[in-house]
């Protein structure tokens, strides 16, 4: 059967949760090309979990810590399909999540990603991301899950994940780069994606740094948060435009301004 889907795996110290996210892609109803990348870990514990996959015969590479987009780039490199997925380490897809992805790039060509309904499970039990695509929604914020599937030659065009997105954003920034580039992403409503809440999540960070990297973002995308861009996504995607409200559709303006 052939492989068109790559779910690349990368794992900092997260030998806790990565084979339950591993067993969730050994899950799927659909042939994948499962690639672990290793980014440093120093945790005793996870370095010997690696080591008992890689005994399994998974494929794991382990390369010097480069943060989380440095470390899904490498594992794209590494892969050959022509549907990605970026799965991580603390997070679960049930079965069907893959094939019913790819079942709307194949009959969509223009869609360049899809994402899942999402259950946010740990510390938290919420769902999460059930709307449907709007470029104008994504302006204000990120409600496009990381383990989105997604077209590799969005992957090429954009030149990978920015590194300099290191400290956090980096996966609404690739949505960013895949819309101004002309993709639209497509929302598949059923609860496919689960999302892992617990105490070391990266996006816990201070309002500080948040700020500092929607300032970052806006920056890299200048475009897109352009006066006549905003006001022409308010137009076009009149039916989202509830989703957003007025407070940040003002701050969207300010910004284009």
């Amino acid at each position: 059967m052939e492989t068109r889907v790559a779910v690349v795996i990368p794992c900092f110290n997260y030998g806790k949760y990565i084979e339950e996210a591993v067993q969730s892609v050994l899950n799927q109803d659909i042939k994948t090309e499962m690639l672990i990348l290793d980014d440093g870990s120093t945790e005793s514990g996870t370095i010997r979990v690696l080591d008992h996959l890689r005994k399994r015969g998974l494929v794991i590479y382990r390369h010097p810590n480069t943060g989380l987009p440095g470390a899904r780039n490498s594992g794209i490199e590494k892969t050959s399909s022509e549907f990605i997925v970026c799965l991580d380490a603390d997070d679960i897809i049930e079965p069907s999540y893959c094939s019913s992805c790819l079942n709307v790039l194949l009959s969509r060509p223009e869609v360049g990603f899809v994402y899942t309904g999402t259950k946010v499970f740990g510390k938290k039990n919420k769902l999460w991301s059930n709307v449907s695509y709007s470029c104008l929604h994504l302006l204000v914020e990120n409600y496009i899950p990381s383990s989105a599937m997604f077209r590799r030659k969005i992957w090429l065009d954009a030149g990978g994940f920015s590194e300099e997105m290191r400290t956090g954003y980096e996966d609404w920034d690739f949505w960013l780069s895949a819309a101004e580039a002309g993709w639209r992403g497509y929302h598949v409503p059923e609860l496919l994606f689960n999302y892992r809440k617990h105490d070391c999540n990266m996006l816990q960070s201070s309002n500080a740094l948040r700020k500092e990297l929607k300032r970052i973002l806006r920056l890299r995308h200048r475009k897109s948060y352009s006066l006549s861009n905003i006001l022409n996504l308010a137009v076009s995607e009149l039916p989202a435009l509830p989703r957003v409200s007025l407070a940040a559709l003002k701050q969207l303006i300010k910004y284009g301004s």
